[in-house]
């Protein structure tokens, strides 16, 4: 039995992230104002576990891979955040912060009818998720979130100017989300009930394990997420190992051979692939349904031969992958 996910999309920015040779990157960060250092500043490539914090002359040393694609982010509670391609940088480098203006607050067009409970209700529904996973997930810090109705276009959105911190016990990472933009599209009953037909997250995150010692229920969790993830589905792709690891591709309903409508090419170590239809469903394991579209005239993406893909706004996909939220989301440099 499958629910219907036709109307359902979730997008989520999944960068560029390989890693080969090790590097180091030393650096100061400054006010740009008072050009004093500033230290505790959370200097972390995008969507991983790696980072650091700069030390009280404003200094970090921070250890990759000399092929990552990952954004190196700077970020400092009261300053905007900044993210630069570390391929660029030279160790010695000098970052300059700038301070966040005050706060406006959020501008309301039109009345919100809506209380905030309901609203943070289903921004914790779509942004954490609706699994049994997202039970064991919480968010810290609640009070930092505005949460807006627009009851004309149906569209909740959200905003933080302070990272989101999630504490993952089914995972085992806290994470601090960054968000930059969050956009829900939903569908409202005539008795106020909402459901959503579509979801754009974007911004940076930070993994950290939860425990010193990860548990082995951390352990089979992440083992088992990874398993279902588009992630691995992407890596299958590239490697034209679909029906080996258990993927079935469907068009207009009918089960077709898994690389009909996929032109691959290998690109170096990276993989060029075109979808040559506007819609695919994909099947996992003979149960778990899900579909990926690309709704543009141009239907290429880039697969580096870790599974990520890009550009990250391109595809979208419903179904079982479109469930996916943080809950059951791991580290991009997981299992590298």
């Amino acid at each position: 039995m499958f629910a219907n996910y036709s109307y359902y999309f979730f997008w989520i920015a999944i960068l560029f992230s390989c890693y080969s040779s090790a590097q180091t990157l030393s650096g100061y960060v400054f006010d740009e104002k008072t050009k004093e250092p500033l230290y505790g500043v959370s200097v972390y490539f995008d969507g991983t576990t790696n980072g650091t914090a700069t030390d009280t002359q404003g200094k970090f040393i921070i250890s990759y891979k000399a092929s990552t694609e990952s954004a190196l982010v700077i970020s400092y509670l009261g300053y905007d955040s900044r993210a630069f391609d570390v391929r660029k940088l030279a160790s010695g480098v000098k970052v300059y912060l700038q301070p966040k203006n005050e706060a406006l607050g959020v501008v309301y067009i039109e009345n919100d009818p809506w209380s905030r409970k309901k609203k943070m209700a289903i921004f914790r529904r779509e942004f954490i998720g609706n699994s049994m996973e997202a039970r064991d997930c919480k968010i810290l810090n609640e009070d930092d979130i505005d949460v807006v109705f627009n009851p004309t276009t149906k569209t909740l959105m959200a905003y933080a100017n302070k990272p989101i911190l999630i504490k993952n016990k089914y995972l085992g990472y806290t994470v601090s989300y960054a968000m930059e933009e969050f956009e829900a599209t939903l569908q409202v009953s005539r008795n106020g009930f909402a459901t959503t037909r579509r979801v754009y997250v974007e911004g940076t995150s930070f993994y950290s394990e939860l425990s010193e010692k990860t548990r082995k229920r951390y352990v089979k969790a992440r083992e088992k997420e990874f398993g279902q993830s588009i992630l691995y589905f992407m890596r299958s792709l590239a490697k034209k190992q679909l029906e080996e690891n258990g993927f079935q591709v469907f068009h207009k309903g009918f089960i077709v051979p898994p690389y009909k409508y996929f032109d691959i090419t290998q690109e170096g170590e990276n993989t060029k692939v075109n979808l040559k239809t506007n819609k695919l469903t994909i099947m996992y394991d003979r149960f778990y349904k899900s579909f990926m579209t690309i709704p543009y005239e141009n239907k290429e993406f880039y697969i580096n031969k870790f599974g990520n893909f890009s550009p990250p706004k391109k595809l979208s996909f419903g179904g079982f992958f479109g469930e996916k939220r943080i809950a059951n989301t791991l580290p991009l440099d997981y299992n590298l």
